[in-house]
């Protein structure tokens, strides 16, 4: 391994949460959600660069919101239509090689531990692609009608979560290959070429932030959270 690249993907528009700015600019105690994400980034000091992908009409927010957190590699670019356009426009922005770890984020998601990068690139070196997720603990189910159709079995299921860590050797075989459809994170991604990303048990405060009422599960987690990162 030579370098590692981050990726944080800031697109969002806020809609769910009927904000009139995107959701990444909320803030959390006195940190945008984004800022959280940056400076965590930052602060882990294992990153040759990192770029920041943001919402067009938002640029001058986002750098407004994060300059002071930028290092001298450190970039903003703006995204694409779909979550997968805007990693693509994020590693257009990075001059990688073919011995290099990107490790993408969420900018919704603050609660992200730096033991938790340690563990996504040393995966994605072993297996070419890794991601943070967590089992689930309750009954999950299909259903037509309103009515339960069949019982899943929770031992295979896990949420998905970031951050998400992917080989560089992985990235350009996945770059040459024809998507039938546009992947939703790195998982969905790999997985159209038969690769299997290796999951990594999150920390219990990994939410994302997403709909009303969200801040205000997060504001509980903050202390709680740091508690966590502290030990």
């Amino acid at each position: 391994m030579n370098n590692i690249f981050g990726i944080i993907l800031s697109g969002g528009s806020g809609s769910r949460m009927k904000s009139s700015k995107p959701k990444q600019f909320s803030k959390l105690r006195d940190l945008s959600l984004l800022e959280h994400s940056v400076k965590s980034f930052n602060e882990w000091g294992f990153f040759k660069s990192i770029v920041v992908v943001s919402n067009l009409d938002y640029i001058v927010d986002t750098e407004n919101s994060i300059s002071k957190y930028l290092l001298a590699n450190d970039r903003i670019v703006p995204g694409g239509n779909t979550r997968h356009e805007s990693c693509l426009r994020g590693l257009e922005a990075l001059n990688y090689d073919d011995k290099d770890i990107i490790i993408f984020h969420d900018s919704a998601r603050p609660f992200f531990l730096k033991s938790e990068l340690h563990a996504v690139a040393n995966a994605a070196v072993m297996y070419g692609s890794a991601t943070i997720a967590d089992n689930v603990s309750e009954t999950v189910v299909t259903c037509s009608d309103g009515k339960v159709e069949s019982i899943l079995n929770r031992d295979e299921i896990n949420l998905i979560k970031t951050p998400q860590g992917l080989h560089t050797s992985l990235l350009n075989i996945l770059l040459k290959e024809k998507l039938e459809e546009d992947p939703t994170d790195l998982c969905s991604w790999a997985l159209q070429f038969g690769v299997k990303t290796y999951l990594i048990k999150s920390n219990p405060f990994n939410m994302k932030i997403t709909r009303e009422g969200d801040m205000d599960v997060a504001d509980k987690y903050y202390d709680l959270f740091k508690q966590l990162e502290e030990n």
